[in-house]
């Protein structure tokens, strides 16, 4: 059984004792990972999750993310002492591994482990490992392995540079990383050569990046309140396709793109709604700030989810048109969608500062 599979998976399905061992931070880090996905998987938001235990979303994401290689990882044979290691510690660290494929993650690992590196370094040696899988030829004298990666990086720089200190930087840590013979007798030719060598002109720099894999989810977004439920049963389903997820529009749709939340990326058929913001806080029976009453919402619906199994937030229909009710299961009525989430705007404090580049470079 892998490190990450539960014990007890009659606990592990209840939330309350999910959220108890996130609030106490009981266990290692991968059975709080493993406690996020199945919260979110019941339909719990990052946001409330972080409410409940203090674990933040950006937290969650990391060790949700890391968890997944350390599965990977196990999979693809790294030994115990990896897996013990990394399965104490150091989901920071197995996060900068996301981007490598299984393999690639098991070496690095190695190499992290038996020089003892940070989270920093893993960055620093996932993107060199990354540059280097993407040329079309290994080059002459260096292998495979991830110390040859680091070390063609700092040997491409150490030969395009004309100062003496950047160079004899680059020309260190070559020799820091180096792992095969070849590579090694590459590096040193470049001490015998000095600094008087012309460097060569370096190609001009073209930025190649992977999309990750939980891609940004576009959805159509359909009039404000009042809707016919008419109009909102005859609005066409648009299926996502190819790698890239894209979507062929229909007329003058609109669109709206959000982040990956797993709630998001789980369902059927979602559709947005742009309501007021005195209506979210009617439903949630909250008072809304002076200062946000104004503010459009999205309310995010799923059309495929009609079933009142569960209690929640549901589209129905009163009197020809949209309106939303709680349902505490087992509805009498025609169930037109569950409410998944609701979104607000991004909050900008200074809108001046935040078209300078130069402000969110900071």
């Amino acid at each position: 059984m892998s490190q990450y599979e539960p014990e007890n998976p009659a606990i592990e399905a209840d939330p309350n004792a999910l959220l108890t061992r996130l609030r106490r931070k009981e266990g290692s880090w991968l059975d709080w990972a493993q406690a996020c996905q199945t919260l979110q998987r019941q339909k719990m938001t990052p946001q409330a999750i972080f409410e409940a235990t203090g674990f933040e979303p950006i937290h969650q994401n990391q060790i949700v993310v890391a968890a997944q290689v350390y599965e990977g990882m196990a999979k693809a044979g790294a030994s115990q002492a990896i897996l013990e290691y990394f399965g104490r510690k150091g989901s920071d660290i197995l996060y900068e591994l996301r981007m490598l494929s299984p393999k690639d993650r098991v070496q690095v690992a190695e190499l992290i482990l038996s020089r003892n590196l940070n989270a920093d370094d893993a960055h620093e040696i996932a993107r060199a490992v990354k540059n280097y899988a993407q040329l079309q030829k290994p080059p002459e004298g260096f292998g495979d392995h991830p110390g040859d990666a680091v070390a063609y990086q700092a040997w491409k720089t150490a030969r395009q540079t004309s100062d003496w200190q950047e160079r004899t930087r680059a020309i260190a840590r070559a020799f820091q990383y180096v792992h095969s013979d070849g590579a090694r007798q590459q590096i040193e030719q470049l001490l015998s050569t000095g600094a008087t060598s012309p460097p060569r002109k370096p190609l001009p720099k073209l930025s190649v990046f992977r999309l990750e894999e939980d891609l940004p989810r576009l959805l159509p977004v359909v009039a404000s309140f009042p809707i016919p439920t008419a109009e909102w049963e005859q609005l066409a389903t648009f299926e996502p396709e190819g790698p890239y997820r894209w979507v062929h529009s229909q007329g003058q749709q609109t669109w709206v793109a959000l982040p990956a939340w797993s709630v998001l990326q789980s369902a059927g058929d979602p559709v947005a709604i742009q309501i007021e913001n005195q209506l979210l806080g009617k439903l949630l029976n909250q008072e809304i700030p002076a200062e946000e009453a104004q503010d459009p919402v999205l309310l995010v619906v799923d059309r495929a989810e009609r079933q009142g199994q569960s209690e929640g937030f549901f589209l129905v229909d009163q009197a020809g048109s949209l309106g939303v009710e709680w349902q505490e299961g087992g509805s009498s009525v025609p169930l037109l969608g569950r409410v998944l989430m609701a979104v607000r705007p991004p909050r900008i404090f200074d809108e001046v500062v935040a078209q300078d580049p130069w402000q969110l470079d900071e």
